[in-house]
């Protein structure tokens, strides 16, 4: 079978998207249009637009991301940075790391409720 937009055929992969080094999680917001990468050990998180598969600059967080969480109106990406203790928050309308927020020691997990 074909995708009739593509033309590629279905499950197959694309071509691999360079991220960060030790990418562990992903995020997608709520219009599909950004996937977040959390990448463990370069201490970033990517941002990669999902139409053209294309990684943009990475945005630094603090030691260690491993989880992310989007707020339900897709304005903030929140990052759980295991190593250093803390939260980082990207706005994403411009993928920018806002002040980390001290949360105590290695936060792995993270999730917003609407």
């Amino acid at each position: 079978m074909v995708d009739s937009e593509s033309g590629a055929g279905l499950n197959t992969p694309s071509r691999p998207i360079t991220t960060g080094r030790g990418p562990v999680n992903i995020a997608i917001t709520p219009d599909g249009k950004t996937a977040y990468v959390a990448n463990s050990l370069s201490n970033t998180v990517t941002p990669i637009r999902v139409a053209t598969n294309t990684a943009l600059k990475p945005i630094k967080t603090g030691s260690q991301p491993s989880a992310l969480a989007i707020t339900p109106d897709g304005t903030t990406v929140y990052v759980a940075n295991s190593g250093s203790g803390t939260v980082t928050p990207i706005r994403i309308a411009t993928n920018t790391a806002l002040k980390p927020i001290i949360t105590g020691s290695y936060p792995e997990a993270i999730t917003i409720f609407p």
